[in-house]
């Protein structure tokens, strides 16, 4: 049972689920669900994320998994050409309140949630992306968001030496179907 991130394409939920393919708008997305209703206890529901024009959340074992629509750019258009309602970037979060194990989060065959945040980003500098160091708590490459697990650690006290900052996992992974740290200039 693992969700797959799927950069370029979408995300690949656990069977029976269906695969979510970037660029289906908000009917063509709940349509998708519609048949699975038995295998997301809590359903697909309409959830509020700012900027988008719709966003909808479902929880699978140990996460949430929220999926937006693009949100207008300067022109009325949606990303990249895209329309505006068009569904561009997925949300993949622990859930703390859940007792169950979390399903695996795959990238590229590395499971961003299920070891330390230094180690994930070793493992897929080794497959051949071209990540920062995740100092600070997050990584932002591209299409992809990695976020830390729990609170950032306070800064040390005036006067005292700094403290080796102690490993941490990622809680939060967003892909998106467009690079939008890219400036849009239209």
């Amino acid at each position: 049972m693992t969700i797959d991130l799927l950069p370029g394409r979408g995300l690949r939920l656990p069977a029976p689920l269906p695969e979510v393919p970037f660029g289906l708008d908000r009917a063509e997305v709940l349509r998708l669900f519609a048949p699975h209703a038995d295998a997301l206890p809590g359903g697909v529901r309409d959830t509020f994320v700012c900027g988008p024009i719709w966003s909808l959340h479902f929880t699978l074992p140990g996460l949430g998994v929220t999926l937006c629509a693009a949100g207008p750019a300067r022109d009325g258009s949606g990303w990249a050409g895209e329309p505006e309602d068009a569904f561009q970037t997925a949300y993949v979060s622990r859930n703390p309140h859940d007792d169950r194990p979390p399903c695996p989060v795959g990238l590229y065959g590395v499971d961003v949630f299920g070891w330390p945040a230094h180690e994930v980003v070793e493992a897929l500098r080794a497959g051949g992306l071209a990540l920062p160091d995740p100092s600070g708590g997050s990584v932002r490459h591209g299409v992809l968001d990695l976020y830390r697990e729990g609170p950032a650690p306070r800064p040390p006290a005036p006067g005292r030496k700094p403290r080796r900052e102690p490993p941490f996992a990622f809680g939060t992974v967003a892909l998106s179907a467009v690079d939008r740290t890219v400036p849009d200039t239209r």
